[in-house]
């Protein structure tokens, strides 16, 4: 099988994800185990107290390091992206460009936790599609289900503003896991990603989400993140060529 995970937090020191290099190691090794062939890194930008700058320069070492570390070792591929936190007016803002996933057109994009999904934020998601032309990637979409205009997301999502992905880790508790399997169902998820931070918080669980998700949809809705992720992947390698 081949699987790209496309929301991790494993560049050593950058975040509140791997602290160093031999944690990178260890959870690049649990996502081999896990099946995973290919990673995209995506560091948290926080545009309020952030430098882009800085962000571009410390990321860009760390993915390098990693990336040399890793280079005679059988071990996933990495691909540089970014964990964008949203900010107000960012659809009209050319800057969110420099955040997208390894010269593709995708952005990688966080709500604020328990914040209200208002018309700004669907206005602004809209115009990161329609004016700067790139694919809002919601992250962790489950996470939302309880704030108000969660529905108007969801709707959003349907009329092709905008993608989204669910943690493996939702599919596998029990608090969150109907949540997931509906989402899935309603088509509203096109990828699964481990949002790893740690070995011990967060740690990888893909394999363990797909075997859920193959018992209680079936094998063709876990065969779909599966393809999913490969077409990603393919535009991944075409932008880097």
């Amino acid at each position: 099988m081949q699987y790209l995970d496309i929301h991790t937090h494993i560049l050593p020191g950058v975040d509140d994800g791997a602290k160093d290099m031999e944690t990178a190691i260890t959870l690049l090794e649990m996502l081999k185990e896990q099946g995973v062939t290919e990673v995209i890194v995506t560091p948290h930008f926080y545009p309020d107290t952030d430098s882009a700058e800085e962000f571009a320069e410390f990321t860009g070492k760390a993915y390098n390091d990693l990336k040399n570390e890793i280079a005679h070792k059988d071990l996933p591929r990495i691909f540089l992206g970014c964990e964008l936190r949203y900010f107000s007016g960012m659809g009209k803002s050319h800057a969110i460009k420099q955040f997208v996933i390894s010269g593709t057109n995708y952005l990688l994009l966080e709500l604020p936790y328990g914040a209200p999904v208002t018309k700004t934020v669907l206005q602004d998601i809209i115009d990161i599609s329609e004016r700067q032309g790139l694919v809002p990637i919601l992250a962790h979409i489950e996470r939302y289900a309880k704030v108000s205009g969660f529905k108007k997301l969801l709707k959003l999502i349907s009329d092709g503003y905008a993608i989204s992905h669910i943690n493996a880790g939702a599919v596998v508790t029990k608090e969150t896991a109907r949540l997931c399997e509906n989402l899935i169902k309603k088509g509203y998820v096109s990828y699964m990603a481990s949002d790893t931070h740690s070995p011990e918080h967060r740690p990888p669980q893909i394999k363990q989400a797909l075997d859920v998700i193959t018992d209680r949809l079936g094998r063709s809705a876990a065969n779909r993140l599966i393809i999913k992720s490969n077409r990603l992947l393919e535009e991944i390698e075409g932008a880097d060529e």
